[in-house]
């Protein structure tokens, strides 16, 4: 472990204040494709719950309406 960090130190040290823009360029992208991957899962998971919910209300619609043509037919409309 020690020697990684000297071995980074080193490469850190030969190129200058650009590796520490690499280095801090690479864990910002690492970050931001975390936070997508996280982004799209949680897109996905919201549109089944849209769909889900769509389904629920057209159930509930047709229901409700069937419900209505019956108590129609009850009073003899």
């Amino acid at each position: 472990m020690d020697n990684e960090f000297t071995s980074v130190a080193a490469w850190l040290q030969a190129t200058g204040p650009y590796g520490l823009v690499a280095v801090l360029g690479w864990a910002f992208w690492r970050v931001n494709e975390k936070k997508d991957r996280e982004l799209k899962a949680l897109h996905e998971k919201i549109v089944e719950l849209a769909e889900a919910q769509t389904a629920a209300v057209i159930k509930v619609e047709a229901a409700l309406v069937a419900l209505r043509d019956a108590i129609d037919e009850l009073r003899g409309r």
